[in-house]
């Protein structure tokens, strides 16, 4: 469960007047099951939503957070995960972090209603609760539409935020004053559009994986019978006509994933020729090395566009996992989407995308979007 789904779930939950408390994470120092970010639901029930990280770690935070729902008292807590006494799953983890838990989350409900509003509308936003000091707002949420910190009240924390902000995690962050005041900062942004040029086998799992991986999934084909919603349950967005026309007039953005999955290499090779010039934080097609450097010739020949314009295309795409079946094809394509997506946001270092990130794969299988295969040898260095 993502977290929008879990604010959704709180809604939900506040709307049927049901009793409950929500905990997060705010700061994780080290080894631990989840970082800074997870959250979870306890209802008083006993019914739970989200995870902290499972085991003892979670089972504790249960323990409080029913403590806190009986108190009707927001709690913030620090548990150090190699201090394993009476614990009996012996979690040695050896990091450190930081919860809080909120028992009266009915009243950040227009809060929720809010950023679950603006998301859905495709705008990102941000999530700010106090979770430390002096007050009486303890647990009070706050959401920025568009990340918007420019708040006179947010001065002193604001570098630290902006920071968390860049990254895009969460964390919690202290008044620099030392009067104990900390915020817990959750930037929530739109979902990443992935946009899969071909319906067919690959491009529909893509679809399928891509979806529960939390993209927005628009699927282009030309031919009617698969670009339709009945052969694609997972795509937000089916559009049936030329491939290359109709993702020219997508917008697309530093937030958008182009994945190219065509029937032919002439196909592949126009689409690209149209997704090349477009901003985005991923562009890869499929099929061998070869098939690549011939394409990305033709195109510089051809005028359409220059080798610094190509050198952001992954082709092969793909992580090598040794994948041989159309699920598995699906499966590399969309874990090395997910690894651009992370490493940007972790701000790590960028991944060679062209064809040199792929000449000293080991011998493999490379598959083409019509499913032939032909075995890769390492190129000689």
């Amino acid at each position: 469960m993502s977290n929008i789904e879990l604010i959704q779930k709180a809604i939900e939950l506040v709307e049927a007047k049901r009793r409950f408390a929500l905990a997060s994470v705010i700061r994780a120092v080290g080894s631990t099951p989840q970082k800074a970010g997870a959250n979870a639901i306890f209802a008083e029930d006993g019914q739970m939503w989200g995870t902290l990280g499972g085991g003892c770690l979670e089972a504790e935070c249960r323990r409080r957070a029913m403590d806190a729902l009986d108190e009707s008292a927001p709690l913030l807590f620090d548990l150090k995960l190699d201090d394993i006494s009476g614990w009996d799953d012996g979690l040695i983890c050896g990091g450190q972090v930081r919860v809080f838990v909120d028992p009266r989350p009915e009243k950040n409900r227009s809060t929720y209603r809010q950023l679950v509003e603006g998301y859905q509308e495709g705008r990102s936003g941000s999530l700010m609760t106090r979770v430390g000091g002096q007050c009486d707002s303890l647990g009070h949420t706050a959401y920025h539409p568009g990340h918007e910190l420019a708040d006179p009240n947010l001065t002193e924390v604001y570098p630290a935020l902006r920071e968390l902000l860049e990254r895009g995690i969460a964390g919690s962050v202290r008044a620099p004053a030392g009067n104990g005041d900390e915020l817990y900062f959750e930037p929530y942004f739109s979902r990443p559009k992935l946009i899969i040029a071909g319906a067919g086998h690959i491009g529909r799992a893509t679809a399928h994986l891509g979806h529960l991986m939390g993209f927005d999934v628009t699927v282009i084909d030309d031919r009617p019978a698969l670009a339709r919603a009945a052969n694609l349950p997972d795509a937000d967005q089916t559009i049936c006509g030329e491939i290359a026309e109709e993702l020219e007039k997508l917008e697309t953005d530093s937030n958008s994933y182009v994945v190219i999955v065509t029937r032919g290499h002439r196909h592949d090779g126009t689409v690209l020729a149209a997704a090349v010039k477009k901003p985005a934080a991923f562009i890869g097609m499929i099929g061998s090395r070869r098939k690549g450097l011939m394409i990305r010739q033709g195109l510089v020949e051809q005028g359409v566009a220059t080798e610094a314009d190509l050198e952001r295309v992954c082709s092969p795409i793909g992580l090598d996992i040794g994948s041989v079946t159309v699920q598995e094809i699906a499966l590399s394509i969309v874990t090395q989407l997910v690894s651009v997506r992370r490493r940007r946001q972790w701000g790590a270092p960028a991944m060679s995308y062209g064809l040199e990130n792929h000449r000293n794969r080991p011998r493999g299988r490379s598959v083409a979007a019509d499913g032939t295969a032909e075995t890769v040898a390492p190129v000689e260095r």
